[in-house]
């Protein structure tokens, strides 16, 4: 009887030992039933040594406990070898995710931002206690990629006063600081974070002036026509965006680039020349044309590019073999880009043109000139665009393909311009069509020189990765690390002492 009640009260201590081990793995943050079940596993143990003090005195004297305790002692110095491998893994992480669409990484937009913020970001999370690991293994795949990201987890519930001194009015609600600059997200997912830590990263925010004097479509109407969605997509990869006029004489020494999108009213001398002195500065140009059916209204612009090398002709792009089905051609689809340039980097896909115009270059303009994407072989420029059933190429009056629907130049100064042959690609009405705007969004990218962040990558097409809570990976630590190597060395022993060598 005393034998199977000394048996029982050992199990019972292994046992509390091993429920401990899985307390603190599972429910680190339950203090104080985690520090009660290891002090009566260590009370027992002490209960145990005393009643059993002859008993022990002996074993632990005996050849056995010698073995036993060389066995233990090399299993001491295994164990501190991989964790000090995993500690310096810890330290060093390095993650390959296997899934077909990358649903356990971060888009390269977001990796771009992280490499390019330079300096320790400090993310404060306000939130409830039983969303902490959710947030944390997101913010882990952001460490994974910036090693000097740091994260404090602040329970809302527990400090009414931080949430009230920090008006915190949303749970989760994190608040990314870096130096002096400090931003927030309001929602645990990928866009909002980033774009926090790209709004404290910038050294300056950029600024696009979009005229509006000259168009009939504007960036802040939600029409079809129109380009509010657009300018939204801007927004949310941290651009600001400006209406401005320069019809009325406005300045635009303080914008990063100047946009004249859809113009059909033609630009004065005055307009021209702070035009000319605000690309002379070194600043960034990016126009849009479509073609004028009712002939030409803004010979002037035209002009102007002219003397910079582009040519923006008046016709109308036909491509029969690259076209959008029931168009007769009039909405060419591109799919050759200049895969050297920077904007176009990767890119893989195509983008189609609603009614494009052409662009072709002037004289010897170096290398720095560049045509970003190009129509097929096939195309042609239409010059009489009214009638379009049945058209051939005229080879007396049409111009030959291949048509260039976008292209960059750069200057000696480092001012940028890019025209496009076609503005409504990019309006309400295709927002379904993505690939056109991920073009636009990394050619202002490019303008402004910001020149890292392009990416057909972007941050807003986010799949959320999938997540694993704080008990399943105590689970999963517990079985794997614990149970089975504790299970093999009992049954290794139990072999060893069946065989009489113990």
């Amino acid at each position: 009887m005393k034998s199977f009640l000394s048996n029982l009260l050992i199990a019972v201590n292994v046992i509390l030992y091993l429920t401990s081990v899985f307390l603190w793995l599972s429910v680190s943050d339950e203090i104080y039933l985690n520090v009660i079940v290891s002090c009566v596993a260590l009370v027992l143990t002490l209960v145990l040594l005393i009643v059993f003090r002859k008993s022990f005195k002996a074993y632990y004297t005996s050849s056995q406990f010698k073995h036993l305790a060389d066995a233990l002692i090399g299993c001491f110095l295994v164990a501190s070898i991989v964790g000090m491998i995993n500690y310096l893994a810890f330290k060093n992480p390095v993650q390959i995710d296997l899934t077909e669409k990358k649903l356990h990484s971060l888009k390269d937009q977001t990796i771009n931002v992280l490499k390019n913020s330079e300096g320790e970001v400090h993310i404060d999370v306000y939130a409830r206690k039983e969303n902490f690991q959710v947030i944390s293994t997101l913010l882990e795949l952001y460490r994974l990629s910036k090693s000097d990201l740091k994260f404090d987890f602040i329970d809302a519930e527990s400090n009414p006063n931080l949430v009230q001194k920090n008006n915190i009015t949303i749970l989760p609600t994190l608040i990314v600081t870096k130096g002096d600059k400090v931003a927030r997200a309001m929602k645990t997912r990928e866009l909002e974070l980033t774009n926090a830590i790209l709004k404290v990263s910038r050294d300056k925010e950029t600024t696009l002036c979009v005229d509006s004097s000259h168009s009939k479509f504007s960036w802040y109407l939600d029409d079809r026509d129109h380009h509010s969605a657009l300018r939204k997509l801007l927004e949310l990869e941290m651009y600001k965006v400006e209406d401005i006029k320069l019809v009325s004489g406005e300045p635009i020494a303080s914008c990063d680039a100047v946009v004249l999108w859809a113009p059909e009213i033609d630009l004065n001398e005055s307009e021209i020349s702070a035009l000319n002195e605000y690309q002379e500065s070194g600043k960034a140009l990016l126009v849009g044309i479509n073609p004028q059916f009712n002939g030409d209204s803004i010979p002037n612009l035209r002009k102007y590019l002219g003397e910079q090398g582009i040519k923006v002709h008046n016709i109308l792009s036909i491509s029969p073999d690259s076209t959008i089905d029931g168009s007769n051609g009039a909405a060419p689809i591109a799919k050759t880009f200049a895969k050297s340039h920077p904007i176009f980097k990767e890119f893989t896909q195509y983008v189609f043109f609603p009614l494009a115009t052409a662009i072709t270059f002037s004289g010897d303009l170096g290398l720095k000139a560049v045509e970003l994407i190009k129509s097929t072989g096939e195309s042609w420029g239409e010059s009489d665009f009214l009638d379009l059933s049945n058209k051939k190429f005229d080879k007396g009056s049409d111009l030959p393909g291949p048509i260039n629907f976008a292209v960059s130049r750069e200057f000696g100064n480092g001012g940028r311009v890019v025209v496009f042959s076609n503005t409504s690609f990019v309006s309400n009405a295709y927002t379904k069509f993505t690939n056109n705007f991920k073009v636009l969004v990394n050619t202002v990218s490019w303008l402004t020189k910001n020149d890292k962040l392009i990416s057909f990558d972007r941050i807003a097409l986010k799949d959320e990765p999938l997540f694993i809570s704080a008990p399943q990976l105590g689970v999963i630590f517990f079985f794997s690390v614990l149970v089975l190597p504790i299970c093999l060395i009992v049954f290794s022993i139990v072999l060893y002492k069946r065989r009489g060598k113990l």
